[in-house]
């Protein structure tokens, strides 16, 4: 059996949700350079070297959002090797953020084409979303 590639990168990514069961999701710029252009996906990005994981979601929320998030409960942590680069794996830690209406109301776009509140069914409709996300 192969062995596994080393771990390319960790991330961090929140599950923003407000209390009548909806999802804060970001539509990704549609440039080619990136990864998963042009998909839905939770906010985040990765972990700097000597951060936390929760330090870096908040860090990250700040830059994307202009949000401070004031509750964050770890929710789950996967590592994902992607099958169409099989020289890469991914760590993934997943928090959950919780958000108000008037959190929404006042967030700033700074990253990405569009946010937009979702509810479950919704999401799992989207044609470009990704995959890690939705099973988070």
């Amino acid at each position: 059996m192969a062995e596994k590639p080393a771990l390319a990168r960790w991330c961090a990514a929140a599950v923003l949700s407000t209390p009548d069961g909806r999802y804060l999701m970001q539509l990704r710029d549609p440039k080619p350079e990136i990864f998963l252009p042009d998909h839905w996906g939770l906010f985040g990005g990765s972990v700097d070297p000597g951060e936390s994981a929760e330090a870096a979601l908040r860090r990250e929320l700040a830059e994307e959002l202009r949000f401070t998030a004031r509750d964050v409960e770890n929710l789950t942590e996967m590592t994902i090797d992607l099958p169409f680069a099989r020289t890469r794996r991914d760590r993934m830690s997943f928090f959950v953020v919780p958000i108000a209406e008037d959190d929404v109301a006042g967030m700033v776009l700074g990253e990405g084409a569009e946010m937009r509140l979702f509810r479950v069914e919704e999401i799992t409709i989207l044609p470009r979303i990704a995959p890690w996300d939705l099973a988070a």
